[in-house]
Parts: structure tokens; C-alpha cells; sequence
């Protein structure tokens, strides 16, 4: 059975943010954490993230989907030179192992979920 204790929620704006680090240990914006499991064979990860303009080489560790809440961002795909831009209201979803470099145009807040 799960419980309200198990539950977790939040609200855009409601300033619990901590530095977002990469597994190599890059700080890359804030996150607000909701679910981050990770154990051998699965994981999930749900957050707020929002960072001020940035350019970074991002390897997406799990297949990731997200929605923009505010802001904008261009993503240059490393293996077949695309690249997306992205902005408030737009949602993408990426496959895990995918090879980028996000360039953050507007300070930019998204809620993202990826999974293993």
C-alpha cells in the first residue's frame, strides 16, 4: 500500500533548489528533486531544473523526456550535427547514450523525468 509519506510534490517557484551535479561531477544548474532512485538494472529520476545561460556537453544518461516551463535552449546533437531549439511549452524526449551540447539561450526552467 503507498502512503502520503511516500508521495512527494512540489510546486514551480517554491525555492528548495540544490546544485544539480553531473555523475562526473560538473555542477550544471539547480535541481529540485521529486524521485531519484537508482539501483542496479533500473532508475528513475524526476526534478525541477533550471539553469542561467550555459553552454555544456551533455551525454543523456537515461532515456530522458521534458517539458520547458520557461526559457529557451538550442541543443546540438554531437552524432548527426542537428540540432533543436526549444522553448516555453515545448516537450522532447531523448534516447539514452544520446550525445549533445546544450547551449542555454534564456535562463531556463524545465520538469524532467529519466529513466534507465
Amino acid at each position: 500500500m503507498i502512503t502520503g509519506e511516500h508521495v512527494r510534490h512540489t510546486r514551480i517557484g517554491a525555492e528548495r533548489w540544490q546544485p544539480c551535479m553531473t555523475s562526473d561531477g560538473r555542477t550544471i544548474g539547480e535541481a529540485e528533486w521529486l524521485r531519484h532512485r537508482t539501483e542496479p538494472g533500473a532508475s528513475h529520476t524526476a526534478m525541477l531544473w533550471r539553469c542561467d545561460p550555459l553552454t555544456f556537453e551533455y551525454n543523456f544518461p537515461g532515456d530522458e523526456s521534458f517539458v520547458v516551463l520557461s526559457g529557451a535552449v538550442r541543443i546540438d546533437l554531437m552524432d548527426d550535427g542537428t540540432s533543436i531549439e526549444l522553448r516555453s511549452g515545448d516537450v522532447a524526449s531523448f534516447p539514452k547514450g544520446t550525445r549533445s551540447v546544450w547551449t542555454v539561450l534564456e535562463p531556463i526552467e524545465k520538469f524532467t523525468v529519466v529513466s534507465g
